[in-house]
């Protein structure tokens, strides 16, 4: 005659398989996210590798924000916004328009909210007029929109911010004295960034509301944590991620002792931003 089984063996057996699901199920969690970290800083790689192509190709000039460079033989200005376009050709990896689904190498799998990036235009800025005079728009399939202000615009997404201090100085790549340090590009909500709006670093925990620096646009936090920190490739063309710490550990919202309107970063360095700012890992020089 065959035996079925008791109640108490089948609640043991259930036991074990909850068990085994509790230990392995973070390991599993923690596989999945080395995976998106590779995966990560694979395309932090080749977007710096794509820069350093750029830069051969315009006599070591990286997109700048004056109006000192010629491409396509136009002047140009607003490098800060315009660099992924400028670094698609050496990457192959098209723009994600807003109907398409967020990924390709402008996108990190890492990011714990990826969100629309705008290339707006406004009576002062024609970057949307620009963009199509360049043939973006039909290169990578966008369309006019308009962002949060109802202002013309070009949506696609993004997870990577260009050193807006690279714009603003408009440097050759080897006028760097020490490229090994210094930021190329990072992960981060919004596409261009300096050192008064880490805000926008998705390794924020912590929710600020006080002064309306935190918790608007793009510095709207928490964005996951990422383990604390950030990946950054540096402009020597190696790629790492290096812990985000707050001069008060406690409370990631308060204010830089010295200087005015800018929160207690030590690293990555907190800074009043513009061309002006000397801070190693920011700035083209370091006096």
């Amino acid at each position: 005659m065959k035996r079925a089984f008791t109640l108490i063996e089948l609640l043991v057996v259930i036991a074990i398989i909850a068990i085994l699901a509790a230990i392995l199920f973070p390991v599993f969690a923690q596989a999945k996210n080395a995976a998106k970290q590779t995966g990560n800083v694979s395309n932090l790689k080749q977007i710096s590798l794509a820069g350093i192509l750029y830069a051969a190709d315009y006599d070591d000039n990286l997109p700048a924000n004056g109006s000192t460079q010629l491409f396509n033989g136009r002047v140009i200005s607003n490098g800060s916004w315009y660099w992924q376009f400028h670094f698609q050709p050496y990457i192959k990896s098209k723009i994600g328009n807003h109907s398409q689904q967020k990924q390709g190498v402008f996108v990190s799998p890492a990011a714990p909210n990826v969100k629309l990036q705008y290339l707006s235009e406004s009576t002062s800025n024609r970057r949307v007029t620009f963009a199509e005079s360049q043939g973006w728009d039909v290169a990578w399939g966008l369309t006019r929109t308009v962002d949060a202000e109802n202002r013309p615009a070009f949506a696609y997404y993004a997870t990577y911010a260009y050193n807006e201090h690279i714009a603003d100085e408009a440097p050759s790549m080897t006028a760097w004295q020490e490229p090994a340090s210094s930021f190329f590009i990072l992960e981060a909500t919004d596409s261009e960034i300096e050192g008064d709006e880490l805000d926008e670093l998705y390794s924020r925990t912590q929710t600020c509301t006080e002064g309306g620096w935190v918790g608007v646009g793009n510095g709207v936090a928490p964005r996951g944590g990422h383990n604390g920190g950030t990946t950054i490739a540096y402009l020597d063309g190696h790629v790492k991620w290096s812990k985000t710490t707050w001069g008060n550990p406690q409370n990631q919202c308060a204010n830089h002792p010295t200087i005015a309107g800018t929160r207690w970063f030590t690293f990555p360095p907190s800074t009043q931003g513009g061309a002006s700012v000397r801070v190693k890992g920011w700035a083209p020089q370091f006096d």
